[in-house]
């Protein structure tokens, strides 16, 4: 298991239930502990999920396991059933669920007395085939050799950013950030709101502007759970008929009391069928076009986290400015950020710089720029990660998958798209680990997942 976030751990667990023959497990995982990452590391104890507790768990098949987690640490053996019922409905704190998942995880390998887990803190950088097995190169440390290697390096192995800018993350002093005048955010979506609110915890109180090239923020949530409404779309390839019906579609359940939110989640199940019916480029225009507006309905804040958000442009401490970023350069202790919209330049000043545009897999990081180089893996058509089946099964540069060869989560976003969120990731590593059982049972037929 390359990688020991949040995919690589649900694909362990997936593993260890599906698996029945003993079998050795080494996780490779920098960071010293398992099951963070980037969405659920210890960056502030104050950031939230964005996804209500009832719908998060890292177990395939038993949906409200986190729900009866959290109830647990918190109920104090009273069975308070008006807690658990409000619990579902809470967006709790990120930490707590990278707890509830290295606890799972943990549980998981305690009850396989017949597994060997080893952890190997280091990264892995290169990976090839030899006679029928695999060798995986580690930065700094000696070989290994695994009859199946599951990639769940996610976005990769640190938030970066290609623009010289700080990294949406950066531990900040907090004299600096007291000191400073004003912000620059280069982004709009949930990236932004963790990079802004985690500033004003820490001091700062001069003004930001949020430079986005649609000016689209994150939608809220309902005020209270909804449930999906599935809806059922025109048989169209067209990214443009199909936006215009989901958008008739949120309208009319407005109109008639049902929340939006319940149309864009019965939409989730189908996402995946969706995209792949596609051509890529009709996918491309998705991407160019409607990207913005979805990932803004689609991935939604907390009323609370969004109410303050909104209250930074009411007050004027924050200004959305429509542009995309061509320069951001060093002026003595300061930035000067180059910005083009529709032909026009100009140049916004600031003392501090974030670069929130989003996290996306590195395809020139050395594991997978070895996968592609040995003929392994091939990037997916737009690039943005590896092209994979729906369990995570590797393409080759021919088009087919070798035996044993996986990525799982944000790096099939390009062949999958919806495999970015904690429901669609654990539902992708049940798969994947369904898919490695049956490679120890030679008299079991394994059909593919396309």
């Amino acid at each position: 298991m390359i990688g020991g976030g949040f995919t690589g751990v649900a694909a362990a667990i997936a593993c260890l239930a599906r698996i029945a023959e003993p079998f050795r497990l080494t996780v490779v995982e920098p960071a010293p502990t398992l099951g963070q990452g980037v969405a659920f590391g210890a960056y502030h104890p104050l950031h939230l999920l964005n996804i209500r507790t009832r719908d998060l768990s890292v177990q395939a098949g038993r949906p409200s396991d986190f729900l009866n987690w959290a109830f647990r640490q918190l109920d104090q053996g009273e069975n308070h059933a008006g807690l658990h019922e409000g619990l579902a409905h809470t967006f709790l704190p990120r930490q707590l669920f990278g707890e509830y998942v290295r606890e799972r995880f943990y549980d998981a390998v305690a009850a396989r007395k017949d597994v060997e887990l080893s952890v190997v803190r280091g990264v892995a950088i290169s990976c090839r085939a030899v006679r029928g097995r695999y060798q995986v190169g580690i930065e700094a440390g000696d070989a290994i050799s695994a009859d199946v290697v599951i990639i769940a390096t996610a976005y990769g192995l640190t938030p970066s950013t290609s623009l010289g800018v700080l990294p949406p993350y950066s531990t900040m002093d907090r004299e600096q950030l007291a000191r400073a005048k004003s912000m620059i955010l280069i982004g709009s979506g949930l990236t932004m709101v963790d990079a802004l609110l985690s500033a004003r915890r820490d001091g700062f109180s001069g003004r930001a502007a949020i430079i986005s090239r649609r000016g689209q923020l994150p939608r809220p949530h309902a005020a209270q759970g909804v449930v999906p409404q599935p809806i059922a779309l025109p048989k169209s390839k067209r990214i443009s008929l199909l936006t215009a019906a989901v958008r008739v579609v949120c309208e009319a359940a407005e109109t008639h009391g049902t929340p939006w939110q319940a149309i864009i989640n019965g939409l989730r199940a189908s996402v995946q069928d969706i995209w792949r019916n596609l051509s890529i480029a009709e996918q491309a225009r998705f991407l160019r076009h409607v990207r913005p507006f979805w990932d803004a309905h689609r991935h939604r804040l907390p009323i609370e986290v969004h109410g303050r958000i909104q209250a930074e442009f009411d007050s004027g401490h924050a200004t959305m400015v429509q542009g995309r970023v061509t320069e951001v350069s060093r002026r003595g202790d300061g930035f000067e950020v180059e910005l083009s919209r529709r032909g026009l330049h100009s140049t916004l000043s600031a003392d501090l710089v974030f670069d929130c545009s989003g996290h996306a897999p590195d395809l020139e990081q050395p594991l997978l720029k070895d996968l592609i180089g040995r003929g392994l893996a091939r990037p997916d058509p737009h690039r943005l990660g590896l092209a994979v089946a729906r369990n995570g099964a590797i393409e080759d540069a021919g088009g087919g998958s070798r035996r044993g060869l996986f990525a799982l989560g944000p790096l099939g976003q390009g062949s999958l798209w919806e495999i970015t969120a904690v429901p669609e990731i654990v539902a992708q590593a049940d798969q994947a680990a369904a898919a490695v059982a049956a490679l120890s049972r030679p008299h079991e037929r394994l059909e593919p997942a396309l």
